[in-house]
């Protein structure tokens, strides 16, 4: 990871940010592991595209990040990842933003086999979500668990304060895992605080 790491430092304008986004989106891989059933493997592919998903920004004028950080993702040459890992790394940092995966218009998408496509759409999706609870790059919500059943994820959030403008960021980007979990998203927070000792 020391790559990444000094990638994000070269590229990313706010580190802090992807390194929290990366974190929530590691916990919420976690909280449904029952569901997609990916080991350790597919968690690292996650944890490098989430820590990348910005990078972009250093080339973005207005808008289109999420395509550029794609591209530059595609251009690196990261250690332990071959050809297809690296593609599928650079599409679920595409997709953290934006339009939802769509083989009949997105090309690169297209090309992955069934079992990719859905690999891309679960992590992509995890990391919409973890990418809206952060939206305001201020580290608001520190923790999140998630409670799985038949109909619904429930994400539990612990917060440092007032989470509500997270969790509507995050409610708009719910859909891709919505979509693939089969399952509605549902948020509580906890609002944690420093209680002053007397």
């Amino acid at each position: 990871m020391l790559f990444v790491a000094r990638t994000v430092g070269t590229y990313d304008p706010d580190q802090a940010h992807s390194e929290h986004v990366a974190t929530l989106a590691l916990s919420l891989f976690e909280g449904l592991r029952t569901l997609h059933q990916y080991g350790s493997r597919e968690r690292r592919l996650l944890e490098i595209a989430a820590r990348l998903h910005d990078i972009g920004w250093s080339r973005a004028a207005m808008g289109k990040h999420h395509k550029l950080s794609r591209d530059m993702i595609l251009e690196l040459d990261i250690p332990g990842l071959d050809d297809q890992d690296r593609l599928m790394c650079a599409l679920i940092a595409r997709y953290h933003t934006r339009a939802l995966p769509d083989a009949s218009r997105h090309k690169r998408f297209a090309s992955l086999d069934p079992g990719q496509r859905v690999f891309v759409e679960w992590l992509a999706g995890m990391l919409r979500v973890a990418d809206g609870l952060d939206c305001n790059h201020a580290d608001t919500v520190r923790r999140l668990a998630c409670d799985i059943d038949d109909k619904a994820i429930t994400i539990r959030l612990e917060a440092g304060g007032d989470c509500s403008m997270e969790i509507e960021e995050a409610r708009q980007k719910q859909a891709l895992l919505e979509r693939i979990s089969k399952r509605r998203i549902e948020y509580i927070s906890l609002r944690t605080e420093m209680r002053l000792q007397h």
